[in-house]
């Protein structure tokens, strides 16, 4: 699986989280089976992904399974909209 991780993005988040490449790799195999599951127009070969990466293909759609879940454990967390300005001290209104 050749990678390019030249851009800006991925040298900061390589570096923030610490990345490995054999993490790196199983986060884009996750994010291609994924993509390839909700959308039509995305192809993925899951055979091609797991002989590259000395995979079962149960292990690579496990992690793409497991990177779902994460996903949408965190999209269902996120707090919408602005946050509450804080308001100011001293007009009787606690903030």
């Amino acid at each position: 699986m050749q990678l390019d991780l030249s851009s800006k993005r991925a040298k900061k988040l390589i570096h923030e989280h610490g990345l490995s490449e054999e993490e790196i790799k199983q986060i884009v195999a996750s994010a291609r089976i994924n993509l390839a599951t909700f959308d039509p127009e995305y192809r993925t070969n899951v055979t091609q992904i797991a002989e590259l990466l000395q995979k079962s293909r149960p292990t690579i759609y496990g992690w793409a399974d497991r990177a779902l879940a994460a996903t949408i454990h965190s999209l269902r967390n996120i707090r919408t909209g602005r946050p509450p300005k804080e308001r100011e001290r001293g007009n009787g209104v606690e903030a």
